[in-house]
């Protein structure tokens, strides 16, 4: 098959003409065989190769011009807008402005990302990242651009009071991992803000001992149930 054709032809004798010499370009279509019949390149498509591309500029009659294959995705890339892309390697860029991106790996200075599905790495030292979700590593996870913190364990509520003092444990990130209370240890009570009135209980039920070289006094009487008061030597238990 020709890869060429024209609605210019000649009979047999006819007398060519500039003017029938023009139709043979002007009228002239070319197949895709000119493109496809060739041989298929190999070696690997570089920045600095060429190809022939038709200027819109030059409208209808102008002649196809020469561009690298660097210009023509340098223009492309740089002045176009793209719906959507898929990216299945890496993204290095100093500004983006995304809004949907499907990327293993990217490094970005500065970015604006409305969606994104991202399987690798991400590093931004400037963005804008609208809708992202990601389990992180560790006590953090971020949801539709909304970062939560792991619970530690802790049940939500108030510790401590009048007659109890929090038992607090914290962790090396300064987190309140576990939470109880103990009873306040004695003083003097009373209406108000009087502390008059020394309150004790009247029967020991767990055994004690007082501390070497420390008195202890309590308001009797008292009764030592099941339990046993051990005074060392150099102490004094008083029961007034």
């Amino acid at each position: 098959m020709a890869k060429f054709n024209t609605g210019q032809s000649f009979a047999d004798g006819d007398t060519v003409t500039g003017a029938k010499l023009n139709n043979i370009t002007s009228q002239l279509n070319i197949y895709t065989g000119v493109i496809s019949e060739q041989t298929a390149m190999v070696a690997t498509v570089s920045t600095a190769d060429q190809l022939l591309i038709a200027d819109t500029d030059n409208g209808d009659s102008g002649a196809a011009n020469r561009i690298t294959v660097q210009k023509l995705f340098s223009d492309s890339l740089t002045n176009g807008t793209f719906a959507s892309f898929n990216l299945t390697g890496n993204i290095t860029a100093s500004t983006a402005t995304i809004g949907t991106a499907i990327v293993n790996t990217a490094t970005i200075s500065t970015a604006t990302i409305t969606s994104g599905t991202y399987s690798g790495r991400v590093n931004s030292t400037l963005g804008t990242i609208s809708n992202f979700t990601t389990t992180l590593a560790g006590d953090f996870t971020v949801s539709s651009g909304t970062g939560t913190l792991s619970t530690s364990g802790v049940t939500l509520g108030t510790y401590g009071g009048n007659e109890s003092v929090p038992i607090i444990s914290v962790d090396s990130k300064g987190r309140v991992t576990t939470m109880s209370t103990v009873a306040a240890a004695a003083g003097a009570k009373g209406g108000g803000t009087d502390k008059i009135f020394w309150e004790n209980d009247i029967i020991v039920t767990t055994s004690y001992t007082i501390s070497t070289n420390k008195n202890a006094v309590s308001a009797g009487p008292i009764t030592v149930g099941t339990g046993t008061v051990t005074v060392q030597d150099g102490s004094v238990w008083t029961v007034v």
